[in-house]
């Protein structure tokens, strides 16, 4: 038998005196804060004596006596809680203690752990620490079993045994490892928490691995009692988040989170959604914020929380200093659809000169918007795929991508058209309309029944589809998806019509931004579905062409001069409208050109043996793509482990705006507190039962007359607009696709209701005011 003192173990012996013995020792030469303690090792037959001396010398009463088996903590598996552990061991009871430990190598669940994860028998060794009777302790892990991006604390009261045996519950502070938040409870101190995340982040650093802490505690000092190497696989959801300092930055989805709902797979965001980015820095750069487009970091404007998508407004309020017409009131309005409050612009001013040079640059490329169509026309066919090889069509992408960045332009010239006619005309009329829900429903008004919006005729050519197909077969709502595509293909006057409508709208779909999502072209079943619910419902919505009476609609206006304006600008956002649709449908054409080839691409990287299956393509930048191709195998199996952080990422819900780092999950509203309000964007009013849609199968539930309650308004959901009688999202605006759609059909719609499908059930009976945003549960 021998006996070392923590600090003092000879590294040879570190795969002999077990993981416990070892993470202490480790701790203990890195200057970590460790009771003092010893370790007894090489045990054949106890030296009670030498025990009882090492004991004396720790010079304290009470003592804890810990087993570290050779194989407890090695890495495959933890052995966690499978041997013994004694506290507020006494001199009297020490050696009986030791004894206990020794004997528990022995014990039958260590036998049944160890055949089922095929582990040797190891030796035991009893680690003997001084009693630190803690205030409060708990575990630490540098990265969250549930988010591998996050340190996650865990403490309770008095003992952290109380927790690890799982005899109290714990409470939980997890903050990422990139953007600190200050967190604090009943239990620890925000200072607390900043310590022990630091310390986290300090052990990751000084180990270059995850790793598993208890911790304690007393008298204002922190003590770690044990550490041991994380075993499980680390999903990190947060590893494309940017890691700079983003505190006090405003963060929306609202606009970005329309047009890109929900997580957001690595391929896309290295393509559609850096694109995106890349259209917005090319607008600054005009505004003199930037000097060109490429000086600013990609995926900044646009950020990646989790895999999901915000615009950091900081970014866009520099506008303010840079050019004179521009405010940040007004972006809020152009991006988020309604005034803000919004932090300081730090950006430095220019002079008044350079102001207004910049002004007339900005508007240039804002009034170049309705051109902005004829741009994105041409662009399409200047886009061409050659290459039988993977490494020939990777490369024929590659080349193809700075078109993709330039059709953005394009597209955020007419959304900048038409968010500026918009939020000019907010800005005009703002003090005739102290109720705001009332101005938001008098806009709302004046952006419906707009003819030629292009989205609103997916719908429009649906029905004329179903009217044609119940001609011919009355029970035609009974068939089933493929039995629907079947009579189809049947009938040539419907298949024309089909044919058609694919030929126009086949490259739409839910979260069609998304290169993952494959378009209603390729994906018909989802389709049949959409129409199946069309067919089964009255097919009383109709495209709305109704004259706008200007004069009537601004008669509260009274004077000339500003009434005049009004109805210049009113008729150049309805016509802004159009304009931006239009370009939003090219771009998403152009963007499932791209699919097409990178769908081909996977296949081709199957084949060679270089992709396990064609679905892991989404899970590599494009770059990263070039790379497998140049042989970096090794990117494989991050790719695999990004497939399962999207499945988690997925499954968060944010609320639209944040200051700060955006966190998941944080609303907490018990359901049925009453009235709800959000911003309304279709008006009228109704009445029925909620239905939560996530995904399309729940949409495939929706019954007619029901209430769909979404996260996001999506084109993808269009088709759907014919059986519901309203709809409820948690973002949106007036200007999002779902919205316009919405007005064009008289669905009574609120957006921008915060949690809604959190308060909201499945099955609630609610009444929806869609004039005032006021959703009411009916008891």
């Amino acid at each position: 038998m021998k006996i070392y003192n923590l600090g003092e173990l000879p590294e040879k012996l570190y795969s002999e005196v077990g993981g416990k013995a070892k993470g202490l020792d480790e701790l203990s030469r890195h200057g970590y804060t460790v009771p003092a303690g010893f370790v007894i090792t090489d045990i054949d037959k106890l030296d009670e004596e030498a025990i009882l001396t090492a004991f004396d010398s720790l010079g304290t009463a009470k003592v804890s006596v810990r087993s570290s088996a050779s194989n407890e903590d090695q890495g495959a598996a933890s052995n966690a809680g499978q041997y013994e552990t004694y506290l507020f061991v006494d001199r009297a009871h020490l050696i009986e203690s030791v004894q206990k430990c020794v004997a528990s190598l022995n014990a039958a669940r260590v036998k049944d752990y160890a055949k089922h994860f095929d582990l040797e028998k190891g030796r035991m060794n009893v680690v003997v620490q001084q009693m630190i009777d803690s205030e409060k302790a708990g575990v630490l892990f540098t990265a969250s079993p549930s988010n591998g991006s996050a340190i996650l604390i865990e403490a309770v009261s008095g003992q952290g045994e109380n927790l690890v045996s799982g005899k109290v519950s714990a409470h939980r502070y997890e903050i990422s490892r990139k953007y600190y938040r200050a967190i604090s409870d009943d239990l620890l101190s925000e200072e607390e928490v900043r310590l022990l995340y630091e310390t986290g982040k300090k052990i990751r650093a000084s180990f270059n691995a995850d790793m598993d802490l208890e911790w304690a505690i007393a008298g204002g000092k922190l003590y770690l009692l044990q550490m041991r190497p994380i075993t499980t696989e680390i999903i990190d959801i947060e590893e494309f988040d940017r890691d700079d300092d983003i505190s006090g930055h405003l963060f929306t989805k609202r606009n970005v989170g329309e047009m890109m709902p929900g997580a957001v797979t690595p391929l896309t965001l290295s393509t559609s959604a850096k694109a995106i980015d890349y259209g917005m820095r090319y607008m600054l750069a005009l505004a003199g914020v930037y000097k060109d487009a490429n000086e600013e970091t990609p995926l900044r404007l646009i950020s990646s929380i989790s895999g999901h998508l915000f615009f950091d407004m900081n970014l866009l309020y520099a506008m303010h200093a840079k050019v004179g017409i521009a405010n940040p009131q007004s972006m809020n309005l152009s991006i988020m659809g309604e005034y803000h409050d919004y932090p300081p612009v730090t950006a430095p001013y220019s002079n008044g000169v350079v102001r207004v040079i910049n002004s007339v640059k900005f508007l240039k490329y804002v009034f170049s918007g309705h051109a902005a169509m004829g741009k994105l026309d041409r662009l399409i066919p200047r886009i061409s795929f050659e290459g039988e090889s993977y490494a020939d069509l990777y490369a024929s992408i590659d080349r193809n991508l700075a078109l993709l960045d330039e059709s953005l332009i394009y597209h955020y010239a007419s959304s900048a058209y038409s968010g500026s006619a918009t939020s000019t005309l907010y800005m005009m009329l703002d003090k005739y309309f102290p109720d705001k829900s009332e101005y938001q429903s008098f806009l709302s008004g004046l952006l419906s029944n707009i003819p030629g919006i292009e989205s609103a005729d997916i719908l429009k050519r649906l029905q004329e589809l179903a009217r044609e197909i119940k001609s011919i077969e009355p029970r035609a709502a009974s068939l089933k998806a493929d039995e629907l595509l079947s009579f189809i293909g049947k009938h040539p006057s419907v298949s024309e019509k089909y044919q058609d409508f694919l030929r126009v709208h086949g490259h739409r779909c839910i979260k069609e931004a998304e290169l993952r999502n494959k378009p209603w072209r390729e994906d018909e079943i989802p389709l049949m579905n959409y129409l199946s619910s069309i067919i089964g419902s009255p097919m009383n919505l109709t495209e709305k062409e109704e004259r706008i009476d200007y004069r009537r609609k601004f008669s509260f206006v009274r004077n000339p001069l500003l009434k005049a304006a009004s109805i210049i600008y009113a008729k150049k956002a309805r016509q802004a409208v159009v304009d931006r649709e239009y370009t939003k449908s090219r771009l998403i054409e152009i963007i499932d050109l791209f699919k097409t080839q990178y769908a081909r691409l996977a296949a081709l990287l199957v084949a060679a043996g270089l992709l396990p299956d064609a679905d892991l393509i989404y899970f590599f930048t494009h770059d990263e793509i070039g790379r497998l191709i140049g042989g970096e195998a090794s990117l494989v199996p991050v790719a695999v482990r990004r497939r399962k952080a999207n499945a988690i990422q997925e499954g968060l819900s944010f609320d639209d705006t944040y200051i700060g780092k955006p966190v998941a999950d944080v609303f907490d509203v018990e359901p049925g507190e009453g009235e709800i309000s959000g911003v309304p964007v279709s008006n009228g009013r109704c009445e029925g039962i909620v239905r939560i849609v996530n995904c399309a199968q729940d949409a495939n539930d929706l019954q007619k007359g029901e209430i769909m309650v979404a996260r996001f308004t999506d084109i993808g959901w269009t088709p759907y607009y014919s059986i519901v009688s309203g709809l409820v999202t948690e973002i949106g605006s007036s200007l999002s696709h779902g919205a316009v759609v919405a007005r064009e059909y008289g669905l009574p719609t609120i957006v921008n209701v915060k949690g809604a499908t959190k308060v909201l059930k499945n099955g609630d009976h609610i009444v929806m005011d869609a004039s005032r945003g006021r959703i009411t549960k009916v008891a």
